[in-house]
């Protein structure tokens, strides 16, 4: 689950792409289109966006004059949620039907959640919950 951020500048067409994950932390950083100019290198050694509050409070401010950004939101759909869950047993419908009441914090949180959920398991050696149970107890709320 990430957002991604496309950059185009207006003046010689080039576009990068920064993914982030839902916390807000860097991904990846890719070039997508044209090579870093010297001068690109320089500036972004000081502005280089590691964490993506750098993107949102700062770039989408101050650079739309040369560039374009344009923002992809994280797919928060119930499938999504599925697919990343790997555990698809018990009663599909009623997952869903407690994913799709829930607002969007509750989503990115039980997202969030699942890698962490997933290596205590193993840990503790314990058998991984219906993704209904995970969903209605609210297992992304543990510490």
């Amino acid at each position: 689950m990430v957002t991604t951020y496309n950059i185009k500048s207006r003046v010689d067409g080039f576009v990068w792409q920064f993914n982030y994950h839902l916390n807000g932390h860097l991904k990846a950083f890719e070039i997508l289109s044209g090579k870093l100019s010297e001068k690109q290198k320089s500036w972004l050694k000081v502005n280089f966006p590691f964490d993506e509050s750098v993107i949102k409070e700062e770039w989408m401010k101050k650079l739309r004059k040369n560039f374009e950004i344009t923002v992809g939101e994280p797919d928060l759909s119930f499938e999504a949620f599925w697919d990343a869950y790997d555990n698809k047993k018990g009663k599909k419908k009623m997952a869903e039907n407690t994913w799709n009441k829930m607002s969007k914090a509750k989503r990115i949180k039980a997202m969030l959640y699942l890698k962490r959920y997933n290596d205590q398991l193993r840990i503790d050696n314990v058998a991984k919950a219906y993704p209904s149970t995970y969903l209605n107890q609210e297992y992304y709320e543990n510490n």
